[in-house]
């Protein structure tokens, strides 16, 4: 009797331990982070030799680094299923990302962490433009091709108004084209122009030697004071992930390392001001 006690005894001990372990291991599992990645190039570069080296790219990584206390999962995904994700209380953040009224009702945002690059007209001529770009809204009056631009982006408050009112108009014309699939396009004669950042024209020149050369006409209504953020869902925990990655903008936003991803794919002529309008902004921010 004593003998079946006993091993009863080491039973119920072994069971107890089990369960311990089994809640610690429970309570200490990291929480899944996903990010969301697309084929907006030079954001996010999914093949060739410059695989994984976009901005976006680079900034999953930096915050993969700092932010161990995280499981980081990347999840390829329209801005539509992010936005819808992002609605239904899912953990999913975006590295880099405008601001926009509607955005916020469902989003966090960091602290300021980027100047947003210019936008330009992208386009297979010259055209002749005074010191301040072209006006984009007469521009777009006068057309006779019309502008495609990409649905689910934003282009930024000022441009986004010009061009909502140009797509009413019928000026311009929503796509769900990607970027690459417009480059594409335009490579092949199919459309003479359409609405992206100088950076892209940057890295479809330097993948493109030899072919056709696209030039960077710059817009009179584009102001280089847009921000681009860190957006993680709007729930307690994406909350906890801004705060934490905060902390972290804050303790190297003068750091080369930082700083040297945020130039990525820039124009070179661009720099002096970039930096100028960084050390500025962001910095003082601090």
């Amino acid at each position: 009797m004593r003998h079946i006690k006993a091993v009863i005894d080491t039973l119920l001990s072994a069971a107890i331990i089990l369960l311990l372990t089994g809640f610690h291991t429970g309570a200490s599992a990291k929480p899944t982070l996903s990010w969301a990645t697309n084929d907006l190039i030079p954001f996010y570069i999914n093949d060739g030799a410059y695989k994984e080296q976009g901005i976006s790219d680079q900034l999953i990584r930096f915050f993969e680094t700092y932010l161990p206390q995280y499981k980081h999962v990347r999840i390829p995904m329209t801005m539509a299923r992010f936005y819808a994700q992002a609605q239904q209380g899912d953990l999913v953040c975006n590295p880099l990302l405008l601001k926009t009224q509607n955005r916020e009702s469902f989003l966090y945002y960091s602290a300021t962490m980027k100047p947003a690059y210019a936008h330009t007209l992208v386009s297979t001529h010259p055209v002749d433009y005074p010191a301040e770009g072209i006006s984009l809204s007469e521009f777009l009056k006068n057309d006779p091709d019309g502008l495609i631009v990409q649905a689910e982006r934003s282009y930024g408050p000022i441009l986004d108004r010009i061009i909502d009112q140009a797509i009413k108009s019928g000026h311009a014309k929503p796509s769900q084209l990607t970027t690459q699939q417009l480059f594409i396009m335009i490579e092949k004669g199919r459309i003479i122009h359409f609405l992206d950042i100088e950076n892209s024209v940057t890295y479809y020149n330097k993948m493109h030697t030899g072919t056709r050369t696209l030039y960077n006409i710059p817009i009179k209504e584009d102001r280089l004071d847009r921000f681009s953020y860190l957006a993680c869902t709007k729930s307690p925990e994406g909350q906890q992930v801004i705060a934490h990655a905060n902390k972290i903008l804050k303790e190297k936003a003068a750091n080369p390392e930082l700083r040297t991803i945020l130039e990525s794919w820039m124009v070179p002529e661009n720099l002096p001001r970039f930096r100028r309008f960084y050390d500025r902004t962001i910095l003082n921010q601090q």
